[in-house]
C-alpha cells in the first residue's frame, strides 16, 4: 500500500478544495467577486492596525467579555494546529517532516484549553442561552470537529508507531481536516476565513475622520445628458442586489451573524442592521421590488448613522455604510424615502435651501448680532453656520457664543451673506439622492468663489455633519477643502496656545458626546476641554459597551421626520437617570434632538456656551 495511502490522501484533499470553492462561490461571494475591483485602498497603513484587530480579538472581547475570553482559545488554538496540520497533510503524501517536540508539547496545552472553551460554549449555547442562538445544528457540528481535532491530537501519543490505533488515530485527524473546509464554506462560520480579511479591508479602504459614502464616484458630465444618465442607470438596481457594491456583498458573506450590531443599534429591535442591511444582501437573485418589501421604507430610514452597528462587528463588517447605499439605490428605483421623509424635509430643502423651509431667519439673526461677512482678504476663517446655527432659534445662541470667543483670542472671522444647506440632509436622509451630485458640484463652486478661489482656506463649523460633508464627501466630487475644522477641538488648540484665555467656574453635567465626534477621535478633547474650565462630567449609560454614546436621534436624517424608533426618546431616559439638571454637547444636531424632550428644569449647553460663559469679565 506504499503508494496507495498517498494517492487517497491526494484525492480526498483534491475533493475538499474543491468543495470548498464551489460551495463558496455559488453560496456566498460568486455576486461579489466580479466587483472587486471597486477596492479602493486610500490607507495602506490599515493593514497593521487591521491585522492587530484580527490578531488580538479586541472587538470580541469588548463587547462580550466572557463569550469572547471562550472564543479566544478556539481562534488561537486553529491558528497554533495550522503548522501540525501543514506537517500531517505532508506526512499523508509521503513528505515526512519532524515537529519539534517543544511545539508538540505547546499543542498539548492548546488542546486542553480549547475543549475547556468548547464545554463552556456547549453549555451556554444549548443550556443557558439556548433560546437567543442560532444555527445551533451548524455550531455543534463546528465544535464537533474542532474536540475532535483536539482528541486525536492528545491520544496519538498513546499508540506505538506504525500500530492499527495510530493510523486510526491519523485519519481520523486527517479526515476531520478534510471535511472542516465545506462545513465552514456552508455555513455562518465562514466567518473563520474571510472575517480577517473584511477587518483588513475595512482599515486599508477608509479612516474613521475620511469616510466617503458609496456612490459619490458618480462621473458628472453636466453637458452630456447621455453620460449622465449611464451614470445614475450605473448606481439603480437593474440586475437587483447583484448591482450592489463589492463591500456591501462581502460584508454579507463575512457576517458571523452573532447579533452584536442588533444588540449595540440605538433604534433597537425595530431596525435589526444585521437583518435589514447585511443578511438581506445575501440573495443575489432579489429585484429592487423584492428587497424593497423585505426592507420597509421606514425601516430603512430609521438608520441614524451611528456607526454603533460598525463599532460593535467582530469580523469588520459596515451595516450603516450599507443603509446608506440601499437607501439611495431604492431613491433611483423610486422605492424610497418614506412619505413623511419626503413630505418634510426635501420639500423644505427644495423651497428654502435649508433642512427648516424657512425664509429670512438667517438674514435677520446676522443682521440682529452684526455677524461679519467674510472677506477673504481680511478675515482668517471662514465661519461656516450650517442650517441649523443659521437658522434655528434654539441652535443660533451656540454661534454667538463661538463668535465670542473667537473674537477673545484675536480671532478674524466672518460669515457667509447667503448660505444654503451642504448637502448631508440629501446624501444620509436620502441615500444617494438623484439631486446629490447636483447639489454637491453647485455647493462645492459657490464654497470656493467664497474662499476667494482657495480651497485650503480655514473653514470652521459648530456642526459635524457639515464639517464631514464639506471635508469628506465633497472630495468624491473633486474638491480638496483641507482646512476644515469643528469649533470644539479648534477651541482647545486656542487654550492650548494660550490665545484664549478662560476662568475655572464649576460646574457638574452629564454629558452627550456626539456620534462624529467619537469617530473622529474627538471625544478627549471635547471632555478634557470641559474639564479643563470646572467642568465635572457624569456619563450616562451608552446602547452598547463598545461605544461610549447612544445617538440623539439626529443622524443619517432622523432630525428631518418623525422616525418610529424615537431614539432621542430613548437618549434622554438614559440622560435623565444621569439625575441632573445640566446637559453638555458638541453638535447641533444632538442640542435639537435632545431639546425637544428635555423639560423646564433642564439646561441644555453647548460646549461653547459653557466656554464663553467663561470668559473673563
Amino acid at each position: 500500500m506504499g503508494w496507495i495511502e498517498p494517492l487517497l490522501v491526494g484525492l480526498i484533499l483534491l475533493v475538499s478544495i474543491g468543495a470548498f470553492g464551489y460551495i463558496l462561490w455559488t453560496r456566498r461571494v460568486s455576486h461579489a467577486w466580479p466587483k472587486r475591483d471597486q477596492v479602493k485602498i486610500i490607507n495602506p497603513k490599515g493593514f497593521f492596525p487591521g491585522l492587530t484587530e484580527v490578531l488580538s480579538q479586541n472587538v470580541v472581547l469588548r463587547n462580550r467579555p466572557w463569550v469572547g475570553l471562550a472564543h479566544l482559545p478556539l481562534f488561537f488554538g486553529l491558528l497554533a494546529f495550522l503548522f501540525k496540520s501543514l506537517l500531517l497533510i505532508l506526512g499523508g503524501l509521503g513528505f515526512q517532516v519532524a515537529a519539534p517536540e517543544w511545539y508538540n508539547r505547546l499543542l498539548d496545552v492548546v488542546a486542553v484549553i480549547v475543549l475547556v472553551a468548547i464545554v463552556f460554549l456547549v453549555v451556554r449555547r444549548y443550556f443557558v442561552d439556548r433560546e437567543k442562538m442560532t444555527h445551533l445544528f451548524e455550531s455543534g457540528v463546528i465544535l464537533a470537529l474542532i474536540a475532535l481535532l483536539m482528541i486525536t491530537h492528545l491520544v496519538e501519543g498513546s499508540f506505538a508507531p506504525e500500530s492499527v490505533g495510530e493510523q486510526a488515530t491519523w485519519w481520523a485527524h486527517f479526515l476531520v481536516l478534510a471535511v472542516f473546509p465545506g462545513v465552514i464554506a456552508y455555513g455562518k462560520h465562514l466567518h473563520l476565513v474571510l472575517a480577517p480579511l473584511n477587518v483588513v479591508l475595512k482599515h486599508m479602504t477608509e479612516v474613521p475622520s475620511d469616510r466617503p459614502v458609496f456612490g459619490n464616484d458618480l462621473d458628472m458630465d453636466l453637458e452630456d445628458e447621455s453620460k449622465l444618465e449611464a451614470e445614475y442607470a450605473r448606481l439603480g438596481m437593474a440586475e437587483g442586489v447583484r448591482d450592489f457594491s463589492f463591500g456591501a456583498l462581502f460584508d454579507q458573506a463575512a457576517c458571523i451573524q452573532c447579533g452584536r450590531c442588533n444588540d449595540a443599534c440605538p433604534a433597537g429591535p425595530a431596525l435589526k442592521p444585521r437583518d435589514h442591511f447585511v443578511l438581506a444582501l445575501q440573495n443575489p437573485a432579489l429585484t429592487a421590488e423584492e428587497l424593497a418589501k423585505e426592507i420597509d421604507a421606514d425601516i430603512t430610514a430609521t438608520c441614524v448613522q451611528c456607526r454603533a452597528c460598525e463599532v460593535a462587528c467582530p469580523t469588520g463588517c459596515r451595516p450603516g455604510r450599507n443603509a446608506l447605499e440601499i437607501r439611495g439605490r431604492l431613491m433611483l428605483e423610486g422605492l424610497y424615502p418614506p412619505r413623511g421623509l419626503r413630505d418634510t424635509a426635501m420639500k423644505a430643502l427644495a423651497s428654502s435651501g435649508n433642512i427648516f423651509g424657512v425664509d429670512g431667519e438667517r438674514s435677520r439673526f446676522i443682521k440682529e448680532h452684526d455677524l461679519p461677512i467674510y472677506d477673504p482678504q481680511k478675515h482668517e476663517i471662514l465661519f461656516v453656520l450650517g442650517c441649523q446655527g443659521g437658522n434655528s432659534p434654539e441652535v443660533q445662541p451656540v454661534v454667538v457664543a463661538t463668535g465670542k470667543l473667537l473674537d477673545a483670542a484675536g480671532i478674524k472671522w466672518g460669515v457667509l451673506a447667503d448660505e444654503q444647506c451642504w448637502g448631508e440632509g440629501l446624501l444620509h436622509g436620502g441615500g444617494l439622492m438623484e439631486d446629490w451630485p447636483l447639489w454637491a458640484q453647485d455647493r462645492i463652486e459657490f464654497l470656493t468663489e467664497a474662499l476667494g478661489g482657495s480651497q485650503d482656506r480655514a473653514i470652521l463649523t459648530i456642526c459635524p455633519h457639515c464639517r464631514d460633508t464639506i471635508e469628506t464627501q465633497y472630495k468624491a466630487h473633486g474638491a480638496d477643502f483641507s482646512n476644515v475644522r469643528l469649533h470644539t477641538p479648534y477651541l482647545a488648540g486656542l487654550v492650548r496656545s494660550g490665545r484664549l484665555d478662560l476662568e475655572s467656574k464649576p460646574l457638574t453635567a452629564a454629558i452627550h458626546t456626539p456620534c462624529k465626534v467619537f469617530h473622529n477621535d474627538e471625544d478627549g478633547e471635547m471632555k478634557g476641554l470641559l474639564k479643563g474650565v470646572g467642568v465635572t462630567l457624569r456619563n450616562p449609560e451608552s446602547s452598547a459597551a463598545a461605544f461610549p454614546t447612544t445617538c440623539c436621534g439626529g443622524g443619517g436624517g432622523g432630525f428631518l421626520w418623525d422616525s418610529p424608533a424615537k431614539v432621542n426618546q430613548k437618549r434622554w431616559e438614559q440622560i435623565q437617570a444621569v439625575g441632573l439638571t445640566d446637559v453638555v454637547t458638541g453638535c447641533p444636531g444632538c442640542h435639537r434632538m435632545l431639546g425637544v424632550m428635555k423639560d423646564e428644569e433642564t439646561r441644555i449647553s453647548d460646549v461653547a456656551t459653557v466656554l464663553a460663559d467663561r470668559l473673563p469679565a
